[in-house]
């Protein structure tokens, strides 16, 4: 589809969109042009960093309007072609379309590629976007607020009332929802389009149980359609956060907590099995790369939306076009199925290939702690993230820091000097009966929890919270709230 912006009065012409004539200032009207005829051929043999795989065609491509557009393409064409977007024949393919200016039409574009995806007046609508810490929205932490926006508007034209979308999410454990919805834009957007925002952790919610696990997941979930709406990142626990794990913050922080314990890459692909009804589209208009999923992370300008019905197709085909390794979660609640044989419709995967930064798994936010990584939960994650965050600029000799309780001792031989950070490490430590390794508790008080890392950084030993410490704790709580 060609899209153009034409004023009705002086019949100007854009490609890009606009709210009226800059010329007559008279009203704009959006011209689409469906019907792509083949003008111009160039057959490009030389490779670039973002256009890796050759030979490729770039093909100029006219609508019915006489509009041009090129379009990249590994196929062959011959001029005078007949260019047609085909549409996806099975239930768990992947729609990708790349933004020409309007999240809107490529949302819409994105759904109408897919094979039976229907949404109904009278639907009642679960909107799941990714809002995991406060930050804004070009930092591509959050999903972008104009991606929602776009989809509201969508849900809006195929006659669902506002009254029946709830946009719901839960922050990382340990981050407040509110307030990361409010700096990335969401709230503005929810309240404009008159949607309610819903805080899950407050629930209520369900036990549902899949192949012998229980999952207490958010009630509304259960009884609504879900429209999965992840931001694309990189994370350097899992590879990637996207449209499955998204769905983790469906379920009660409990649930949370033992789906990492017991091992994420198994509990993560029961839970989706036990959520039918989800449709996702994705937001790569940004996305995210290198030191992801938090703010380390930065943007990688992808321009691109996903659709499927298929949350670990999706995931699969976004490995592929971004030369990642799929991970294991991905795998295991794909069931295998080679990356190859997933129908893609849209834009070609070959086409799209090229490499972004890629997280390393060892790296924290302070160049002196390096992190022994075993896949923590979202509040070990949340604590080492802010705890290592906040002592940049001080210097120290290099330490570990240990999260999560997917380790063995092996994972601690060769290093001198850990501490284990967030109640999974030090329990999963206490199962193998190591105690010879400095611990920060998620009870510890905020301040103290600091105190202890700074000491560990800057001093040799393990050190541990002095009586001093506890009362400079308590004076700096008292001064905050002084200043408030």
């Amino acid at each position: 589809m060609i899209i153009r912006w034409i004023c009705e009065k002086c019949n100007k012409k854009w490609i890009y969109p606009i709210e009226k004539c800059v010329y007559c200032k008279g009203p704009v009207t959006k011209q689409k042009g469906t019907q792509m005829r083949v003008v111009g051929i160039t057959k490009v043999t030389i490779p670039s960093p973002m256009h890796p795989i050759i030979p490729y065609n770039i093909l100029l491509l006219q609508d019915e309007f006489g509009n041009r557009l090129p379009k990249k393409t590994m196929k062959d064409y011959k001029i005078g072609d007949i260019y047609i977007e085909k549409k996806a024949e099975s239930n768990n393919a992947v729609a990708i379309v790349k933004i020409k200016y309007d999240i809107y039409e490529a949302i819409k574009e994105a759904i109408e590629l897919l094979k039976d995806v229907k949404f109904s007046s009278n639907e009642k609508i679960l909107i799941k976007p990714s809002i995991i810490v406060s930050a804004y929205a070009y930092q591509a932490v959050n999903v972008n607020p104009n991606m929602l926006d776009a989809l509201i508007a969508v849900l809006f034209e195929y006659g669902i009332a506002k009254e029946n979308i709830l946009v719901a999410e839960q922050a990382l454990i340990g981050s407040n929802v509110i307030d990361a919805a409010s700096k990335a834009g969401i709230t503005e957007v929810c309240k404009k389009r008159g949607i309610t925002f819903a805080d899950i952790s407050n629930g209520p919610f369900e036990e549902v149980e899949s192949d012998g696990y229980k999952f207490n997941i958010y009630k509304e979930a259960l009884h609504r359609k879900i429209i999965n709406v992840p931001i694309m990142k990189t994370n350097f626990q899992l590879g990637i956060s996207g449209a499955l794990e998204n769905l983790t913050r469906l379920v009660d922080e409990k649930t949370q907590r033992e789906m990492y314990y017991k091992g994420i890459d198994t509990t993560l692909p029961k839970l989706a099995d036990l959520l039918h009804d989800v449709f996702t589209i994705a937001d790569a208009t940004n996305g995210m790369q290198g030191q992801g999923p938090l703010a380390l992370g930065e943007p990688a300008f992808l321009n691109l939306i996903l659709a499927s019905k298929n949350a670990a197709a999706l995931d699969s085909i976004f490995c592929d076009i971004r030369m990642m390794d799929i991970p294991v979660h991905v795998k295991a609640a794909s069931k295998e199925i080679d990356v190859k044989s997933i129908e893609v419709v849209g834009s070609e995967v070959d086409a799209l290939k090229y490499p972004i930064k890629t997280a390393n798994p060892k790296e924290t936010p302070h160049p002196d702690i390096k992190a022994i990584s075993s896949k923590s939960c979202p509040a070990c994650l949340n604590l080492m993230y802010n705890l290592t965050s906040r002592l940049v600029g001080l210097r120290g000799d290099e330490i570990y820091v240990l999260t999560g309780s997917q380790f063995d001792k092996s994972a601690l031989e060769g290093k001198q000097r850990i501490v284990a950070v967030g109640d999974c490490a030090i329990k999963r430590m206490e199962e193998l009966k190591i105690d010879k390794i400095a611990k920060i508790s998620e009870n510890l008080d905020e301040v103290e929890q600091l105190v202890l890392l700074k000491k560990l950084l800057t001093r040799e030993g393990t050190p541990k919270i002095t009586p001093v410490d506890k009362v400079k704790s308590k004076m700096m709580k008292l001064i905050s709230k002084v200043v408030l």
